[in-house]
């Protein structure tokens, strides 16, 4: 994450995750674990939604890291009117419910049609784990 954080020189970290918004413990932890000059933010889908529609890409806002666990709050995103410049995808292991795309990367059946969708809305998706790394197209791998 540091990484990240300095290649694009972000001030605000935000979280989009309905169930994460209510686990006060990790919130505690998420929170300690941001630099100091930096926001942290954790947002369900339909805050993130009301917030993002407000940012203006005019130098004004802050420079924003979005984090997410799977593509499918991407997607509502783009459908409640968030725009994206493009998606990066940097790490979602192997589960039960996911199958392998990419080195480390997985995704369900639900989650690769999610980024099918996404990228039939015109978002480019790369995988790209440190800001170092060549961007890959992700969507031959799915």
């Amino acid at each position: 994450m540091t990484g990240w954080v300095k290649h694009i020189n972000a001030t605000k970290i935000i979280i989009i995750d309905d169930e994460l918004v209510h686990d006060d413990f990790m919130i505690s932890v998420l929170e300690m674990a941001v630099p100091n000059h930096m926001t942290l933010n954790i947002f369900n889908v339909a805050q993130a939604i009301d917030v993002l529609s407000n940012v203006k890409d005019d130098g004004e806002d802050d420079k924003i890291i979005i984090l997410v666990k799977s593509p499918i709050p991407v997607l509502a995103l783009l459908q409640g009117g968030v725009n994206f410049e493009e998606l990066i995808v940097g790490g979602m292991g192997v589960n039960e419910k996911r199958s392998r795309l990419y080195r480390n990367l997985a995704a369900s059946d639900v989650e690769r049609a999610a980024f099918r969708e996404i990228n039939q809305l015109g978002v480019p998706i790369n995988i790209k784990v440190l800001p170092s790394d060549a961007p890959m197209e992700l969507i031959p791998y799915l």
